[in-house]
């Protein structure tokens, strides 16, 4: 501003902001990859897929037994007035593929997920005195201890 005082045609330079441009456009590629430095590209131990196991096993149910448990009463009628709500079709396709007169148990498992615990809750197929597929009602995570 002073120069502009003293010289009406003083003008700044316009190459004064060329070193802070060339420098930032050298840094911002090296930051992104910071991270990737402090991770390295190592995958982690695989978490197991879940799968009811014998201990897991609660009572044994029949169908009947489990769609009136589990039958949904919503006085507002936003959710049907079925077995599982919303969660019918799915019911019902796991049904679909299952043999007549196959035994449901009931589940409960705590489950490690890698980076929390869950509880899970449910109903499974017995083929064979074993664990199948299974239907699962309750999945949330457990408060860390």
């Amino acid at each position: 501003m002073a120069a502009q005082a003293l010289d009406p045609d003083w003008q700044p330079s316009k190459r004064r902001w060329l070193p802070l441009i060339l420098i930032s456009s050298l840094i911002w590629p090296v930051l992104l990859l910071l991270p990737l430095l402090e991770r390295p590209f190592e995958a982690a131990a695989p978490i197991p897929e879940f799968a009811v196991t014998g201990d897991h096993l609660l009572e044994s149910l029949t169908v009947a037994e489990i769609e009136a448990r589990e039958r949904v009463s919503d006085p507002l009628g936003a959710v049907p007035d079925l077995p599982f709500g919303h969660l019918n079709t799915a019911w019902c396709e796991l049904l679909a593929q299952c043999e007549e007169e196959l035994e449901f148990r009931r589940f409960a498992a705590d489950w490690d997920a890698g980076w929390c615990k869950e509880r899970r809750e449910g109903y499974v197929e017995m083929v064979d005195g074993q664990p199948g597929r299974f239907f699962m009602t309750v999945y949330k995570t457990l408060p860390e201890e």
